[in-house]
């Protein structure tokens, strides 16, 4: 998979649960876990590829922007320095821009 691949994969493993979160079904924790973890698996998948993790285009600098706000906003959360409707308002512009139309 190529470093794209791989971001968008992080990026949907979010959008996926978000929905369920927005309507109150899911927690606001395990939704900041969820994007944590997406991001830090991604981190993994690059370092097995030998990569540093540096942007290699301008697509992927854009989604490496993305992949900062889930991590900033996750672990925001989760060290309590932010609080569940930041998360859902992170989450409702995620479902916005990369939802499957």
């Amino acid at each position: 998979m190529t470093q794209i691949g791989r971001m968008r994969a992080a990026i949907a493993q979010t959008v996926a649960i978000a929905p369920r979160f927005l309507r109150g079904d899911v927690n606001a924790d395990l939704m900041a876990n969820t994007m944590v973890g997406a991001v830090r698996t991604y981190v993994e998948q690059q370092r097995a590829a030998g990569s540093d993790g540096t942007p290699q285009d301008a697509d992927a600098q854009a989604l490496q922007g993305t992949l900062a706000e889930l991590m900033g906003c996750g672990s925001g959360y989760l060290a309590g320095r932010c609080d569940a409707a930041c998360v859902a308002r992170t989450m409702t512009q995620m479902v916005h821009e990369f939802a499957p139309r």
